[in-house]
């Protein structure tokens, strides 16, 4: 349901935002932190799949995960980087990240706006899957529940304050509306060390699932479920007001990121029970919606851009039926032949390999 409502309103973030419909705006320009929920939700995954063997007294194996993350993120990006590269008349702007950057991850360093960018996500993604193994098996046995509350929330504080110090030092003398605003993004949004937050809480409640599991049990049914749905909302209603009232100004900078990460995190586990998994799942198309949202991510700014392009001459602008239902369609139609020709393939290979090279049972295709 969660990794659902991430994509839909990353695809809403990402749709054109015309004066005079205010109440969309307001919504659309809210729709960044769908990137911070997919980090909570990262963080809670993966984090489980490597903890899960050091609950067990085991050595997580290197081997099949990074097996598992190349084979489940490479084959379908790849193909869409090229799509950028070599096929013009696919982007939605001009391509200027040089094809090293995209094959390296390393594009969400220096990033401004073109072709393509909204893959810096990816790139965090990339380095977190990076330095979490080897931080698992460099503290397996070392570290108990108080050592990684305490870092989870320093790290989160460290981030806290080193976006606020580079805000004070790039962007506290600018005026509204100032040239300089525009390398805001670039310093405080785009990069791995300004995008912690999310994946700290993720891997929190990782470890909460796998060590306390009767904590765990208790946080996600009745009255304790309720209450932190509640606080998730609270916080998220405050990011909304920051982000209305004093956007890319100090107090958003510093505290929008940890906030939503916060809330999103109480979301999680409020969702996580039986009850609200069975509501959950009844409604039509989140499932199938939640399968494609990788593919989704990855085409919906190109292929959408492609269809108000063919649709204005015809005197249909962005917020004309057609040209909202036809984007729609596009993207589900782009999506499902991304996801069934290239990424379902790569899953199945993914799993045969998983058993001929680890040794170990392998998950069904479509796990993450």
């Amino acid at each position: 349901m969660l990794r659902c409502l991430a994509i839909l309103i990353v695809v809403l973030f990402h749709y054109p935002r015309p004066d005079g419909h205010e109440t969309y705006q307001v919504l659309a320009n809210f729709g960044w932190t769908g990137v911070e929920l997919f980090f909570v939700l990262s963080g809670f995954l993966i984090g489980s799949q490597l903890l899960e063997p050091v609950s067990r007294g085991e050595t997580p194996s290197l081997k099949r995960f990074y097996l598992r993350r190349s084979l489940r993120i490479l084959p379908p990006y790849l193909i869409v980087v090229a799509l950028y590269l070599f096929i013009p008349a696919w982007s939605e702007r001009p391509v200027e990240t040089p094809a090293w950057r995209f094959l390296t991850f390393t594009q969400n360093f220096g990033l401004r706006l073109n072709g393509f960018s909204h893959a810096w996500s990816l790139c965090v993604e990339e380095h977190f899957y990076l330095v979490l193994p080897l931080t698992v098996l460099a503290l397996r046995g070392r570290v108990r529940a108080p050592h990684l509350l305490a870092g989870a929330v320093g790290l989160m504080v460290a981030g806290m304050l080193l976006r606020g110090g580079l805000w004070q030092r790039h962007f506290s003398m600018l005026g509204p509306g100032e040239a300089g605003w525009r390398g805001y993004d670039t310093l405080l949004y785009y990069p791995t060390y300004a995008r912690l937050d999310g994946l700290a809480c993720g891997v929190l409640l990782a470890a909460l699932r796998v060590f306390r599991p009767a904590a765990w049990e208790r946080w996600t049914r009745g009255a304790r479920a309720a209450g932190l749905a509640l606080v998730g909302l609270a916080c998220l209603g405050v990011v909304l007001w920051l982000n209305e009232e004093h956007f890319r100004y100090l107090a958003h900078t510093m505290l929008a990121f940890p906030l939503t990460s916060v809330g999103y995190a109480a979301l999680l586990v409020a969702l996580a029970g039986p009850t609200a998994s069975r509501v959950c799942a009844r409604i039509p198309g989140a499932r199938t919606f939640a399968v494609l949202s990788f593919t989704v991510y990855l085409t919906h700014k190109a292929v959408q851009h492609a269809v108000r392009v063919a649709l204005e001459p015809h005197g249909m602008d962005a917020f004309h039926p057609v040209t909202l239902l036809g984007g729609a369609v596009a993207v589900l139609l782009a999506s499902l032949a991304l996801h069934h020709g290239v990424e379902r393939p790569a899953l199945k290979w993914r799993s045969r390999l998983e058993t001929r090279l680890v040794g170990e049972p392998s998950p069904q295709p479509a796990a993450r």
